[in-house]
């Protein structure tokens, strides 16, 4: 494998609602991968399935140098979730988002379940790559609503998500692959972020730029807590050394 160079940056926090953190997130800029995880099931068990997520794709990416499909590695995270909710029945219930992303041969091969984000950022556009997994936006794909910020004016709530890790031993697991350019910032989020910021204001701020990605990064999670913060907020930025 020969996999690329990234500078990576990353935050998370609980925000100004939940009582605890239920996200996880993990870079592994030497080996080009970024992982993270929005769990979900409370009483901390959500914070152990994204721990487990994360834990457990990367240990497998390392360990075979990503040269693995992505799929397999996230089926072998819902199974360890599985596993553990089967060992101790306190964990029934947790779940958790994920979205991957491997930097290799100029390409960014990515994979995600649930409604966490993966955009690319490439001259002055913000554009997603991953389609949400969520209730929302299968209403909006079936034509009943022309956008999600319709669906949730109508009512319709907003973390209902359609797959997720832990929920069933089959898991969909959606991959996708993009030619990487020179200048391009991907932002992989969970919906903490993408729910309180919208997307212009995600792109206007990418515009501005900062000092570096660790700023960048801390002026988005200040514009989550800012609008609200009503859940746990994670983002990773990574900027391929092309």
């Amino acid at each position: 494998m020969k996999s690329m160079l990234i500078e990576a940056a990353s935050r998370t926090d609980r925000g100004l609602v939940r009582e605890g953190n239920e996200d996880a997130v993990a870079t592994f800029p030497e080996y080009g991968l970024v992982v993270l995880a929005d769990g979900m099931g409370g009483h901390c068990s959500g914070e152990v399935a994204s721990q487990l997520a994360v834990e457990t794709i990367g240990t497998l990416m390392l360990m075979s140098e990503g040269d693995v499909v992505l799929r397999s590695v996230v089926e072998a995270a819902n199974t360890a979730i599985i596993q553990a909710i089967e060992d101790s029945p306190e964990y029934e219930g947790m779940g958790t988002t994920l979205a991957m992303a491997m930097f290799k041969r100029r390409k960014i091969h990515f994979a995600h379940v649930g409604d966490s984000r993966i955009y690319r950022f490439r001259s002055g556009r913000l554009e997603q790559l991953t389609r949400d997994h969520s209730i929302i936006q299968e209403l909006v794909d079936q034509g009943l609503f022309e956008s999600a910020e319709e669906a949730r004016g109508a009512g319709v709530k907003n973390n209902i998500i359609t797959r997720g890790l832990g929920i069933a031993r089959e898991v969909d697991v959606e991959e996708g692959v993009d030619d990487v350019q020179t200048a391009d910032i991907y932002l992989i989020c969970s919906d903490g972020l993408s729910d309180m910021v919208p997307d212009p204001v995600l792109e206007e701020t990418l515009i501005k730029g900062g000092e570096g990605l660790s700023d960048l990064c801390g002026k988005l999670l200040d514009l989550a807590i800012q609008n609200g913060g009503k859940d746990n907020v994670s983002l990773i930025l990574v900027r391929p050394e092309t």
